[in-house]
């Protein structure tokens, strides 16, 4: 049996945020395995990205880029 293993997860809040909220929301959690992450900045981008609804694997690349475009602007 193949066991799928994974470096991030990312568990979105459950439910609408009320219509009357202001400011920052929560959009959920993101859960990083250091021992199969290679670089933690990119996991918590990546997990962060999914909680906005983002998926790579049903895009055409655009999560990947806006990925990689925000990781160069936390390295400037």
């Amino acid at each position: 049996m193949a066991v799928d293993v994974t470096d991030v997860l990312s568990f979105p809040v459950d439910g609408a945020a009320p219509a009357d909220s202001a400011g920052p929301l929560e959009l959920g959690d993101v859960v990083i395995c250091p021992e199969l992450t290679a670089d933690v900045s990119a996991a918590v981008v990546h997990g962060a990205l999914h909680l906005t609804g983002m998926d790579h694997e049903n895009d055409d690349g655009e999560m990947l880029a806006l990925q990689a475009e925000i990781l160069r602007w936390v390295a400037e």
